[in-house]
């Protein structure tokens, strides 16, 4: 088999974001440089971001936050947690094929991670699991343009329960214990709240974000159980807000908008929300 085939090819592009290499770095650059992130939080040493994961017409000027502060940082790998919409487990589930491709060329699959991770219980190798999944596609262009040379872990949530997401926390941190040569970027891949009026939604999102910023994770476990907040990335998200707090570190809005904001209707809109933790 040849690296070639051994790669997860692209399979929303032209759908959720240009399929044409010119348009699709335009695109991508253009919601990068308009972002307006603070130089006091751009010079931190920042180990995760939150991103949303919707058509780039949706929440691209939004992800467009994230991938600013961290834009040039010398990352060797990028952890990828999102949530599979078409597939539920109990487990996580990796790829482990050589590359992962989309019009701008090819990332290399951080195979020794992936390959750590599977030895672990409740992390299964399905690759084409990821085949189908949006959430973690999306994030590829931007992060090929504001990183650079980077290798990837990508990783699916199979359910959203409060152990799925400490037992990612703590993964997480044994990755970044064990490969001490490399410096890594946890990205999570959420949207918020979904098909509300706008009033509706920014209320709703409003609450996350004080979740986010206050790493209050219990409330957010609770929250969400009593559906007072939504994020359909409840998993990576909450591993953030649980890792954050448990490394002490900041956890700090940079955009919260929703779809009627960016895109048009307000009687039903999406939540989108990008942060970082350093």
């Amino acid at each position: 088999m040849n690296f070639i085939e051994n790669c997860r090819h692209p399979s929303f592009a032209g759908s959720f974001y240009p399929s044409e290499k010119f348009k699709l770095e335009e695109m991508v650059r253009n919601y990068i440089q308009r972002a307006e992130v603070p130089e006091e939080i751009r010079k931190q040493d920042i180990s995760a971001i939150l991103v949303p994961h919707a058509g780039y017409k949706y929440s691209g000027p939004v992800a467009g936050y994230s991938y600013k502060a961290v834009e040039g940082k010398n990352y060797t790998t990028v952890i990828l947690t999102g949530p599979s919409h078409n597939f539920y487990s109990t487990s996580f589930i990796l790829d482990n094929r050589d590359f992962y491709k989309t019009p701008l060329g090819l990332v290399e699959i951080d195979k020794e991670v992936i390959n750590f991770l599977s030895k672990f219980e409740r992390f299964e190798t399905i690759p084409n699991i990821h085949d189908e999944e949006h959430s973690l596609e999306v994030q590829i262009p931007f992060i090929q343009l504001a990183l650079g040379n980077v290798k990837l872990a990508p990783i699916l949530f199979g359910d959203v329960s409060k152990t799925s997401m400490i037992t990612m926390a703590e993964a997480i941190d044994k990755i970044i214990n064990t490969f001490t040569d490399r410096k890594f970027l946890i990205i999570s891949s959420s949207d918020l709240s979904h098909y509300h009026t706008y009033e509706e939604a920014y209320e709703l999102d409003k609450k996350l974000a004080q979740i986010f910023e206050s790493k209050d994770f219990e409330k957010y476990i609770s929250y969400l159980a009593h559906r007072e907040i939504e994020a359909c990335g409840a998993g990576p998200l909450g591993t953030l807000i649980y890792y954050a707090r448990e490394k002490n570190k900041t956890a700090k809005v940079l955009k919260l908008l929703n779809s009627g904001d960016t895109s048009g209707p307000k009687d039903y809109v999406v939540g989108y929300m990008s942060g970082v933790v350093y």
